[in-house]
C-alpha cells in the first residue's frame, strides 16, 4: 500500500522546471518522490489526454493540471494564480474536487482565482478571440489547451483532480506570431522558424521579449506555489 500519490500532468518544458528542477525526459513518467508523479505532456488536449491516462496508470491517485495560462478576465496580470472551481470543455462543466481545492487556496502563499478555465483546441492568440470566448464563456477567468481533457480523464478513472495556472498573457495582449510559430509542443524555442517569424514581422521582436518577461513572472509564482500543491489531496 503505497502512500497517496499525486500525479501532475505539464505540458511545457519551463512549467515542469517551476516545479521540479532535476533532469526530465518527455513520454515517460517521473517519479519526484514517493508522493508526487509528474509526466510532462506537450501541448494540447490529445497529448494532456495521454499523459493523465499514464499517470493513473503508474499509481496517481489524483491529478493536478499545472502550468500557465492566457488571461480572459480583464483585470488579471501576468503571475496572477488561477485557482478554478471548474473546467469548461466541449460544452461541459468539470468541477474540481472542492475540498482539495480550498484545502490548496489557504496554504498557497499568493491570492487565487476562482471561477472557471476554458479549455481550447487551438490557441488563443488575439486579444479578440479572447474577448469573444468571453462572451460565450461569462465564468471563465482564464483559458488553455490541456486542463478539459485531464478532468475528463480523472472523471472517467473516478479520480479527483485541481488546477493550478498562472497567468502569462493578459486579456488584451494579442500574442506574436512569432511565439506561437517558434516553439514546439514542449515550449522549446525553434531558431530557424523564429528567425523567419522575425523576418517577416521584425516589429515583433519587442513583443517577444516582453513575452519572454511574462512567461517569468508565470514561473516565479509557480515555483512560489510549488511546496503547496499536495496539500488537502483526498486520501
Amino acid at each position: 500500500m503505497h502512500p497517496p500519490r499525486l500525479g501532475v500532468v505539464v505540458a511545457l518544458d519551463a512549467e515542469a522546471r517551476a516545479l521540479y528542477p532535476g533532469p526530465v525526459s518527455h513520454d515517460t513518467v517521473l517519479a519526484i518522490d514517493t508522493r508526487m508523479l509528474l509526466r510532462i505532456s506537450g501541448m494540447g488536449w490529445v497529448r494532456a489526454a495521454a499523459a493523465a491516462r499514464q499517470l493513473i496508470a503508474a499509481g496517481a491517485d489524483g491529478l493536478v493540471s499545472w502550468g500557465t495560462a492566457g488571461a480572459l478576465e480583464r483585470s488579471l496580470r501576468p503571475g496572477d494564480l488561477l485557482l478554478p472551481e471548474e473546467v469548461l470543455w466541449k460544452r461541459q462543466e468539470w468541477p474540481v474536487h472542492a475540498h482539495w481545492r480550498e484545502a490548496l487556496a489557504q496554504s498557497l502563499p499568493m491570492p487565487v482565482h476562482g471561477g472557471g478555465i476554458l479549455s481550447v483546441v487551438t490557441p488563443c492568440a488575439t486579444a479578440l478571440a479572447k474577448s469573444t470566448i468571453r462572451l460565450e464563456h461569462a465564468s471563465a477567468q482564464g483559458v488553455d489547451m490541456e486542463s478539459g481533457a485531464i478532468a475528463a480523464v480523472a472523471h472517467a478513472a473516478g479520480k479527483p483532480f485541481v488546477v493550478l495556472r498562472s497567468i502569462v498573457d493578459p486579456a488584451a495582449q494579442s500574442l506574436p506570431v512569432s511565439a506561437t510559430g517558434g516553439v514546439d509542443a514542449y515550449g522549446r524555442p525553434q531558431v530557424m522558424a523564429l528567425l523567419r517569424g522575425l523576418l517577416r514581422h521584425p516589429v515583433e521582436l519587442r513583443d517577444l521579449l516582453r513575452l519572454g518577461g511574462q512567461m517569468r513572472a508565470a514561473l516565479k509564482t509557480l515555483q512560489a506555489a510549488a511546496p503547496a500543491l499536495g496539500v488537502g489531496m483526498p486520501v
